[in-house]
């Protein structure tokens, strides 16, 4: 308990009315009369105001927050006394929310709840424990402040950032993800099924050219396919070393989960079905393909902790556990980036493995730390030094690429902020 703002004041009154009866030396007689009054009307203040056992406070049922967004928390407080109370209200704080406005102030009128709402922005994925809510109130009489703290224990799940899944369905169905004029993009297609003969017309691929039925129709004839259903699509993400660094304030790891959970999104809405591998050193997490709600949960579930850690990639392990789990051709979006070469040379050297078998689509995360380097301006030798160093580095960056498209291989580089729509727009381009 503690003493309000009026109380403070109503002594320093005491004080000049002390003051005020010196002249005539009654001061003593007035300083015991005035404190002795407010003290007995701070003793009925704290009588009258209901206690702690008045109030009871509760949690909203909703647990699930989402990442790098604004989520609203609720909880709330009824009142059983007959007295209306001007509360104020705030949770348990953890480092990992930014929270706005954390002291929440409501009028409740007797026998009454009220909500009360902050917003939180989570910065870290995971599981978080909330405990205690602490009220503070005023006394009846406004001299008095009465705390109280209770343990409403909650486990907080801050998932991935899906809050603007609609939007990437909204846009994929009106076709305005897909580069305008892109048209010299090499279509592999996930898969197709033969559908009917039609006559050859000028910009056909010659490889779809049915000789045997050209020949009995003495015309060119080609094959017309439409592409297969429920094909699957696998997501492998790379929580190693290289997603562990920080872009605009979150991690390469973060920008990743999101857009594989976007992706898996899209993936299920054009009628495929999208299963996850998670690795680093080892295979941690393995997901078969599927579609609907719960298989959308299961991703969610999976991600939602990952956690990057320092070590290196083992792509021979992950492609050939993916080889083993999953028989049927797939396309393979495989989720990494690389920060010294003989990381992207041991991608590579291993990629013969999963392109016997399936289809990889590698999506880099643009190394924007390394352009700006590149790009800076020159002041001293050593700021030549680091920028001669960081071109160097972009050229062979620039390599790879070119290796991997060598070899068949689509591959992107896209900044973390765009992550999630260069995916899309790469498997909506190929499964046309």
């Amino acid at each position: 308990m503690s003493v309000t703002k009026n109380f403070v004041l109503f002594t320093a009154f005491g004080g000049l009315f002390t003051l005020a009866a010196l002249p005539i030396g009654l001061h003593g007689l007035a300083f015991l009369f005035w404190n002795g009054l407010l003290l007995g009307l701070l003793v009925l203040d704290i009588i009258l105001t209901p206690s702690s056992k008045s109030l009871d406070v509760r949690r909203a049922d909703d647990d699930t927050l989402y990442f790098k967004a604004e989520n609203d928390v609720m909880f709330f407080v009824q009142n059983h006394s007959q007295h209306t109370l001007f509360i104020q209200g705030r949770d348990e704080l953890n480092r990992h929310f930014i929270v706005f406005k954390g002291i929440i102030s409501h009028r409740i009128y007797p026998k009454t709840e009220q909500a009360f709402k902050y917003t939180t922005h989570p910065t870290k994925r995971g599981s978080f424990y909330f405990g205690k809510i602490t009220l503070r109130w005023h006394g009846i009489l406004g001299l008095c402040v009465k705390h109280a703290s209770y343990f409403r224990p909650i486990e907080f799940k801050v998932y991935p950032n899906i809050k603007d899944l609609s939007k990437f369905r909204l846009m994929v169905q009106k076709n305005r993800l897909l580069p305008i004029g892109d048209k010299n993009i090499r279509h592999y297609g996930l898969g197709a099924e033969f559908e009917s003969l039609r006559t050859y017309v000028e910009g056909d691929d010659y490889r779809k050219i049915n000789w045997q039925a050209s020949a009995r129709e003495n015309r060119l004839i080609v094959n017309q396919y439409q592409i297969e259903r429920n094909q699957p699509v696998y997501i492998l993400l790379d929580i190693g070393r290289p997603m562990s660094y920080s872009v605009n304030g979150f991690k390469k790891l973060d920008y990743a989960i999101n857009a594989a959970l976007i992706l898996s999104d899209i993936v299920n809405q054009q009628g495929d079905k999208a299963g996850l591998l998670v690795y680093d050193s080892e295979v941690r997490t393995h997901i078969a393909p599927g579609q609907g709600a719960g298989h959308r949960n299961q991703m969610m579930e999976a991600l939602y902790h990952v956690a990057d850690n320092r070590g290196t990639a083992d792509y021979e392990g992950a492609f050939r556990t993916l080889c083993e789990k999953q028989k049927r051709r797939s396309l393979v979006f495989i989720f990494t980036d690389f920060e010294i070469l003989e990381e992207a040379q041991d991608l590579i050297a291993h990629m013969a493995i999963l392109k016997r078998r399936h289809l990889p689509v590698v999506v880099f995360m643009r190394n924007e730390g390394l352009d700006a380097l590149a790009e800076q301006p020159v002041y001293k030798e050593y700021d030549r030094v680091l920028r001669d160093t960081a071109k160097e580095f972009q050229s062979e960056r620039k390599d790879i690429f070119l290796t991997l498209t060598g070899m068949g291989i689509p591959n992107v580089e896209s900044t973390a902020e765009n992550f999630a729509t260069a995916a899309v727009n790469r498997y909506m381009q190929l499964r046309k």
